[in-house]
């Protein structure tokens, strides 16, 4: 085969781009040109066969670092990997692979997409550089009745939504994403180490503004005695939803908000052919809340490099242990 091309920004065709997205079977709302402009500004692209058809495509998030430019996964962005229009071959795989490690030394962090998988794990030894880690998500097909998938929740998460309904929460639907921001900022932040860069914030607000009008943005919020206690925002593109934020104060945790909005978006989703993403982080307690909706679990990898010359391979090092020792995240209602 031809080796992909590395392309820049401003040499790529968005129709043709956004269209392959589309249709391909890796198809996520991270992989759409007006998405990765608000997360990653300046990324760039691999193409195959040319840079006038594409039928494989990986976006590249990059960042200039140490006068250099790096990979790093943005905000706003579980994985991104290889989209294509028809099945991707070993020597398609390893090919992406091959021009990604020629042309990057620092690979601070890459997620590849779930359906990667099993092609990574295939060829990941012809690539001694590259250091993996193993992530999961959770995915609930909603193509069922409510009821078939409320059988598949465990007895406690039934259990916390007939508590929750006791609860009287109302829901209020919303194009306002500043109460989102303001519940996490006062009850979110201070459990993450080193806490959220205030650029994260402008960043959010502009992603949400585009997502309004590129896809299907639902922001929930749940209230009680005319406050909100609990936000989530649900993101449709597609067959998939990801959900994409979510926040509650101590009164909406208790009164498990969070699991009446979810289980409200289910019950006025069933029966859909879609697919709900939980977006989940490496948090153990977290996990199991979204498992406990009866969701599949989904493997996915994250792919690091660093070819760095002394003493910045050192340092990067040491910096990415320590990172990934304190790592928290926003605790999910039990």
């Amino acid at each position: 085969m031809t080796a992909p091309l590395l392309i820049s920004r401003s040499e790529i065709d968005d129709t043709q781009w956004n269209k392959l997205v589309e249709k391909s079977s890796q198809q996520v709302i991270y992989g759409y040109t007006w998405y990765l402009d608000i997360v990653s500004p300046h990324w760039k692209a691999l193409v195959w066969p040319s840079d006038e058809e594409y039928r494989i495509v990986m976006p590249l998030p990059v960042k200039q670092k140490w006068l250099m430019e790096v990979i790093q996964q943005p905000l706003f962005c579980q994985y991104l990997g290889l989209f294509s229009l028809e099945e991707i071959s070993e020597i398609h795989f390893k090919g992406f692979l091959k021009v990604l490690s020629l042309h990057y030394s620092y690979i601070s962090s890459y997620s590849f997409h779930p359906e990667n998988s099993a092609l990574l794990k295939s060829v990941l030894m012809n690539f001694p550089l590259f250091k993996t880690t193993q992530n999961t998500t959770f995915w609930l097909s909603l193509a069922d009745s409510y009821w078939q998938i409320n059988a598949g929740f465990t007895v406690d998460r039934k259990n916390n939504i007939k508590r929750a309904a006791n609860e009287n929460w109302q829901i209020e639907k919303s194009d306002d994403p500043k109460e989102l921001i303001e519940l996490f900022k006062n009850n979110h932040v201070t459990q993450i180490s080193g806490g959220v860069d205030a650029n994260a914030w402008v960043m959010f607000e502009k992603l949400y503004e585009v997502i309004k009008n590129e896809a299907v943005a639902e922001l929930w919020y749940a209230m009680k005695n005319n406050e909100i206690h609990a936000g989530v925002l649900f993101v449709k593109t597609g067959q998939q939803v990801i959900y994409l934020f979510n926040a509650a104060d101590g009164e909406g945790r208790k009164g498990n908000a969070r699991t009446f909005l979810l289980n409200a978006y289910f019950q006025q989703n069933a029966e859909r052919e879609v697919v709900f993403d939980f977006e989940s982080p490496e948090i153990k307690s977290i996990a199991s809340f979204y498992k406990s909706f009866g969701s599949d679990t989904k493997p996915y990898y994250i792919v690091r490099k660093n070819d760095l010359p002394f003493p910045f391979r050192q340092i990067q090092n040491w910096r990415i242990k320590k990172l990934v020792s304190t790592r928290q995240a926003p605790f999910e209602d039990s």
